[in-house]
C-alpha cells in the first residue's frame, strides 16, 4: 500500500479508478483518456445506467490513451454533516477492488474520492479508504493512493504508516508474552466480569476489580497495546467505540486503539473498563489481538 502526490491519470497502473458522479461523465480522465474513455462511459449510461451510476458502485471501461490499462468509475457520495454516509464511501474502494479482480489487475491507484467536489473532511477519507482497502478481500498486490495536494497526502500516511507502526510494534513481542495474554483471558470467571462497586462515606462509588481481572490489564499495557495516540478524538470518532461493533474486520492497530481507550480511560473515569466488559468490547479487542496473534505465528506455534 504506497501513497503519493500527483497527477492520477499519469500513473503507471493496471487500473485507475476515476472519481466520478452518478452521471460518469465527471473526472479528470475524460480529458486525457477520450475519446475511447467517454465513448464507453455513454455506451453505459445508454444501457446498463441508464439512471446514473449509484453512489459507491463501480464499472470499469479502457483505459484509451492513458498509462493505464483500465478505468474504474466509481461513484462517490458527498459528505453530509447530518447523515452517515461512510458505508457508500467504503463500498466505492470495495467495489472498485471487486472490479479490478474480474479485470485481473495487479496494480490500482486510487485518488481521495470524495474529497474534492464531494466535501468529504481529508482526515475521516482517509481513515476510511484505508480501512475499506486493507478489510477487502483481493489478488491486487498494490494499491497506491494518489493524492492532488500535500495535505491530502499527509493524511493518507498518516493513516497507512500509523497502522503499520503499531502492528509492527506488537509483532516485536515474543510469541509467550501474547500466549502468556490469552491465558489470563481464559482464565477470566463470571466473578472477575461482576464488578463490585464500594461507596465509602463521603467518596463518590468506585468500582472493585478481582485481582485476575487487573493483571490481564496489566499484560495489555505491558505488550504496548496501550499505544501513543490521540485516544480521546479517536473514541469519540471511531464508529468502532464504545461496543468495538465492526473491530473483527478493523486492522489489528485499531485493538490496540481501543484498549487504549478503555484502560487510559480508566485512569480518568472510574468504571470505564466496566464498560468495556459490559458492552463486550474487551472481549472484541482480544478476539481481534488473538486472531491476529494466530495469523502472525501461524496458528500459535
Amino acid at each position: 500500500m504506497l501513497v503519493a502526490q500527483g497527477d492520477l491519470t499519469t500513473r503507471h497502473a493496471d487500473a485507475i479508478v476515476n472519481a466520478t458522479d452518478p452521471s460518469l461523465l465527471g473526472g479528470a480522465v475524460h480529458r486525457r483518456g477520450e475519446p475511447a474513455v467517454l465513448a464507453e462511459c455513454r455506451a453505459l449510461r445508454a444501457s446498463t445506467y441508464q439512471n446514473g451510476l449509484p453512489f459507491g458502485r463501480a464499472v470499469a471501461t479502457t483505459g484509451g490513451e492513458l498509462r493505464a490499462r483500465w478505468v474504474i468509475h466509481t461513484a462517490g457520495p458527498v459528505w453530509s454533516a447530518g447523515e452517515d454516509r461512510s458505508a457508500l464511501l467504503a463500498s466505492c474502494y470495495r467495489e472498485s477492488l471487486r472490479i479490478a479482480d474480474g479485470l485481473g489487475a495487479g496494480s490500482v491507484a486510487f485518488p481521495a474520492i470524495s474529497t474534492g467536489a464531494g466535501g468529504w473532511p481529508l482526515d475521516d477519507a482517509a481513515r476510511i479508504a484505508v480501512r475499506a482497502v486493507r478489510a477487502t478481500a483481493t489478488r491486487v498486490a498494490e494499491v497506491c493512493f494518489v493524492t492532488f495536494t500535500p495535505e491530502a497526502r499527509a493524511a493518507f500516511t498518516e493513516v497507512v504508516t500509523g497502522d503499520e507502526n503499531i502492528a509492527a510494534g506488537l509483532a516485536a513481542h515474543p510469541a509467550e508474552r501474547w500466549r502468556e495474554l490469552f491465558a489470563a483471558v481464559d482464565g477470566l470467571t463470571p466473578a472477575d466480569r461482576a464488578v463490585a462497586w464500594e461507596t465509602p462515606e463521603g467518596q463518590l462509588p468506585y468500582p472493585r476489580y478481582t485481582e485476575r481481572f487487573w493483571r490481564v490489564v496489566r499484560l495489555l499495557a505491558e505488550l504496548d497495546v496501550v499505544v501513543p495516540f490521540d485516544w480521546g478524538a479517536w473514541s469519540h470518532d471511531s464508529p468502532l467505540h464504545p461496543g468495538g461493533r465492526g473491530l473483527a474486520g478493523a486492522p489489528v492497530a485499531d485493538a490496540a486503539r481501543l484498549a487504549t481507550a478503555y484502560v487510559r480511560g480508566e485512569r480518568f473515569c472510574d468504571g470505564t473498563l466496566e464498560s468495556g466488559l459490559g458492552n463486550g468490547a474487551l472481549d472484541a479487542i482480544f478476539d481481534r489481538l488473538r486472531r491476529w496473534f494466530t495469523e502472525e505465528h501461524g496458528g500459535g506455534r
